[in-house]
């Protein structure tokens, strides 16, 4: 696609939607230099907004947000198209010499970000996502971005609850906040469709999961049978929880419900690896005795064998 130059200056790339020029796109500066009131509604005008809020004096000088510097925002943008068009090397040393500059600045973090994400850092590029966040918590594009690394981990939940954030504080005729509602609606729909149960539900069970999975690790295993439980009750076709309350119940010297338990991990996924594996431990225990310790390996099993 060809790249818009901004309507204000017509020197650079227009990367933000104006309303005050008829949803013609600026570039950072300018929209930095004419931005006001009459620019409510827009994104970047409430995270301005945000800022101007933040830097009122407070008792405590060093929680001060120390500035916006539309010269490096200009310079962070420029370094982005520069990767862009191929020149990474030379778009990668202008965005780390400019994080060693300014690292307080949401714009530089996001950056960093980017660049670990084009190389599939995705851990690190989740770091500076995070810290772009924490300089400025209604930094859209970052819970945009955010949401993308948890997609490529396959993490369900961390995706979900980055990209309802961008909802939640983005333009709604924005293309990347619709985009985020879309993939939002989607994952709604493809849960009712497979597994009958709604997203808010799916997001309770996920983290119940987590709790319950994190006790096992800890092998206080009825507390975790307990928890996996609480999930089944939300999302009954949760192969993971069926599978590790065999587990539970193998540790506790319950034979015949592990093994149920196991045979619906399977009903679920004829292939989910540890049910197996497990099942094949549990048949060879007689009735009332307990697995032997440490047999259990932790593993967040579906997210690792699809990486």
């Amino acid at each position: 696609m060809k790249a818009t130059k901004c309507v204000v200056c017509e020197k650079v790339k227009g990367k933000r939607i104006c309303q005050l020029h008829a949803r013609a796109f600026i570039c950072p500066r300018c929209c930095a230099q004419i931005r006001h009131a009459g620019c409510e509604g827009c994104s970047y005008y409430a995270q301005a907004e945000d800022y101007a809020l933040k830097k009122t004096p407070r008792p405590n000088p060093q929680h001060f947000i120390r500035r916006l510097d539309p010269e490096v925002d200009e310079e962070v943008d420029n370094a982005l198209a520069m990767i862009e068009r191929g020149n990474r090397m030379a778009g990668e040393s202008i965005i780390a010499k400019l994080l060693q500059q300014h690292p307080d600045l949401h714009t530089v973090q996001f950056a960093v970000g980017t660049v670990y994400a084009k190389q599939k850092r995705y851990d690190e590029a989740l770091e500076h996502f995070d810290k772009a966040i924490e300089i400025f918590p209604s930094f859209v594009e970052a819970w945009f971005n955010k949401g993308a690394m948890y997609k490529e981990q396959l993490d369900i939940g961390g995706m979900s609850r980055a990209l309802q954030k961008v909802c939640e504080l983005g333009n709604p005729e924005e293309d990347f906040v619709q985009h985020a509602q879309r993939m939002l609606d989607d994952l709604e729909n493809q849960l009712r469709r497979n597994d009958g149960i709604s997203l808010a539900a799916y997001l309770e069970a996920n983290d119940l999961f987590d709790h319950a999975f994190a006790l096992m690790e800890q092998q206080r295993w009825q507390q975790a049978l307990e928890g996996f439980q609480a999930v089944i009750a939300l999302h009954p076709k949760h192969t993971q929880s069926h599978g590790n309350m065999g587990i539970c119940y193998a540790y506790l010297g319950r034979k015949q419900e592990a093994l149920a338990a196991l045979d619906k991990a399977l009903e679920l996924d004829p292939n989910y690896g540890p049910a197996l594996l497990n099942r094949r431990a549990v048949m060879a225990l007689a009735e009332g005795e307990k697995l032997p310790a440490n047999s259990f390996g932790s593993v967040n099993y579906y997210r690792e064998v699809l990486r």
